[in-house]
């Protein structure tokens, strides 16, 4: 009974931690990263310019030093694809986004960041930034033309609070004079610790570009799970590269599925083990208790009767372990989802946070009683066939 207690703790445990930070991280991305992405994709591969003019397939073709011609990331006619993707009833939202790298100077502290030239109440619309914002007001960004709000990670590593002005110094060394209307919290590490939202007008004074200039449009859909449809059709129909939400974090995906089959192997391994245990103790048993079989079958006791003796035995030990081990991996997620820990990784978490799903429950409940079924068959049938006669005659 305990070893099937402890395996179904260990299951709804290992279950409840493993799928609640996934659930965390998944919901973070889905919150603060466009579900679709358009931008323009700036190849580095080209071929040569001698390859145009001549056939290559026959002859060698040296071309030493070729210089790379220059691309702009801008996306093209960036309005008029903003204005056609509104009209889809699939989209909830459509922001335009410019990104830049800069520096941010305050007094003598200097951070080197990333920032984002925003249309703030479309990007409120697609990532909910006022609920992220844990000082400041975001409608000032709109009534200040030099409004900037800081990831919190990076107001701090500054020393900057509510209406400091600090410095913005782009790449292309025009600066620009800020002043802090919000600091924002996200979640994602490496954005608070580092990215600031400014007008889209100051990204392009910045970049010295003009006001039609964008680099991204992100998206925002109704149903999540259209994603990857609707990314490959954005990317036939506007000729820019599209990429869904699950693209872009495709390597942390990846990592999730690896963890998944290891802690379902692991949760399979105890589970089995407990069926083994169950196994070789019920055969104790039965090896201890052959008088008693002999003298139930002498008494008229069918093969049957003597099956369902030992399998009522194995389902009480399963019934029995398993609503203690559903009790005990209640309380042992409830305490250890209480435990502050601040973790900051590549999302900051304050507590663990715990998938109290009840399939989870029923799926330990029913493998539990299934492990233990079919750990008591097989004793069962061996019990069921000793000859009464002979096992009286060997005492």
């Amino acid at each position: 009974m305990l070893g099937v207690m402890f395996g179904v703790t260990v299951f709804i445990f290992q279950a409840g931690l493993l799928t609640g930070l996934q659930n965390y991280f998944i919901d973070k991305t889905v919150n603060t990263t466009a579900h679709v992405h358009i931008y323009n994709e700036v190849r580095t591969a080209r071929p040569h310019v001698i390859s145009r003019y001549i056939d290559t397939t026959s002859r060698w073709v040296v071309v030493r030093n070729q210089k790379p011609r220059e691309e702009a990331r801008r996306v093209r006619n960036g309005t008029q694809i903003i204005s056609d993707i509104q009209k889809d009833p699939r989209v909830e939202g459509v922001a335009p986004f410019l990104g830049l790298q800069g520096i941010y100077r305050l007094g003598m502290s200097q951070q080197a960041g990333s920032l984002a030239g925003v249309d703030i109440l479309r990007e409120d619309q697609l990532f909910k930034v006022k609920e992220n914002m844990i000082a400041g007001d975001l409608l000032r960004m709109e009534t200040l033309p030099n409004g900037i709000i800081l990831g919190a990670g990076l107001a701090e590593k500054l020393g900057a609070t509510i209406d400091n002005s600090i410095i913005v110094i782009s790449s292309k060394g025009v600066s620009l004079d800020m002043k802090v209307v919000g600091i924002s919290k996200t979640g994602i590490t490496l954005q608070d610790n580092t990215r600031a939202y400014i007008s889209l007008r100051n990204a392009q004074r910045l970049l010295q570009q003009s006001g039609s200039y964008i680099t991204d449009i992100n998206v925002r859909l109704r149903d999540v799970d259209l994603s990857e449809s609707v990314a490959r059709e954005y990317q036939t129909r506007y000729g820019y590269r599209a990429e869904d939400w699950k693209a872009a974090n495709a390597n942390v995906f990846g990592i999730f599925r690896i963890q998944n089959m290891t802690v379902t192997f692991v949760i399979i391994s105890i589970l089995v083990v407990s069926g083994f245990g169950i196994f070789n103790i019920l055969m104790t048993i039965i090896y201890e208790k052959m008088p008693d079989i002999a003298i139930l079958k002498a008494m008229g006791y069918r093969d049957r009767d003597i099956s369902q003796i030992f399998l009522i035995e194995s389902l009480a030990i399963g019934i029995t372990g398993g609503l203690f081990g559903l009790l005990l991996g209640f309380l042992a997620s409830k305490i250890v989802g209480m435990i502050p820990l601040n973790i900051q990784g590549f999302v900051s978490v304050q507590y663990l946070v715990i998938n109290f799903n009840p399939l989870f429950y029923m799926a330990a409940f029913a493998f539990a009683l299934i492990s233990t079924t079919v750990a008591g068959y097989f004793p069962a049938r061996k019990a069921a066939r000793f000859d009464p006669v002979e096992i009286i005659r060997s005492r």
